[in-house]
């Protein structure tokens, strides 16, 4: 594993301009953005740990979003094949980066707790370790029609630049429940300041580290905070490489079955 990716994904204050809900039990559900263009799902027919997407968006007061429009499921995570689909610069960034087979995204958002306390967070709900990478729309829309599945990436539905689609055949999935492990927001912060955890980033915080292999940088470096309120992005690529311990708290957040 060489690369482990942190990808920005579902509801955002531009797209669905509500956070994600994390229920007063502790569950977790992933609103993807909307699809303004016909895609294959609307929010109605979404399912995830036993919750609809009617339910998810109710959950969150969604006064932009309807369980009849359809939505851009993208990380689709709950099938038995996982799927991720990038494109455009975002998919040079992944391409530029070196991010290829064995690799893992770790997929996070923006969540809020349903409880008393309304708390905002940078969320991390679901992954996807890198089994295949298909790219162009021909060889993609093949491997779905092999595949009998589809995605918001199939060019039937929509074109893309440098359409590109990460297939995750063993290790993949979405986390159920919420964890203290799962949460990257540092206590006292908003949302975008995170903690990275110190037991797997204290060799590489260094200030001149090159862990960071695009965008990010420390902040503080003496108590592991990174500031992601940087401007647009989607994916911050870590170099788990050069430095393996990053490799092994992504094995260690997906092996543990107490949230999955």
């Amino acid at each position: 594993m060489n690369r482990v990716i942190l990808s920005r994904k579902g509801f955002d204050s531009k797209y669905g301009g509500r956070p994600s809900p994390v229920f007063k039990n502790g569950r977790l559900f992933s609103l993807p953005i909307p699809q303004f263009s016909k895609s294959p799902t609307k929010y109605k027919a979404l399912k995830f740990n036993g919750i609809s997407g009617t339910k998810a968006l109710k959950e969150v007061a969604s006064n932009k979003v309807t369980p009849e429009d359809y939505c851009h499921y993208d990380p689709a995570l709950n099938q038995r094949i996982g799927l991720f689909g990038q494109a455009g610069s975002a998919q040079t960034e992944l391409l530029n980066n070196g991010v290829s087979i064995g690799d893992m995204f770790l997929f996070f958002g923006w969540f809020r707790k349903s409880d008393k306390t309304k708390t905002d967070m940078h969320l991390i709900f679901g992954w996807l370790q890198i089994d295949e990478i298909i790219s162009g729309d021909k060889n993609i829309k093949t491997f779905l029609k092999i595949e009998n599945l589809n995605h918001p990436h199939n060019p039937d539905f929509k074109t893309y630049i440098n359409n590109t689609l990460y297939v995750g055949r063993d290790n993949f999935g979405l986390f159920k429940n919420i964890s203290d492990d799962l949460i990257l927001s540092a206590p006292g912060y908003s949302k975008s300041m995170w903690e990275l955890p110190k037991r797997y980033f204290k060799n590489s915080k260094d200030m001149m580290a090159e862990v960071f292999l695009n965008r990010l940088k420390w902040f503080d470096n003496k108590h592991y905070l990174v500031n992601t309120n940087i401007g647009p992005g989607q994916e911050f690529i870590l170099d788990s490489k050069k430095y393996p311990d990053i490799a092994a708290w992504a094995k260690k957040l997906t092996e543990k079955p107490k949230y999955k």
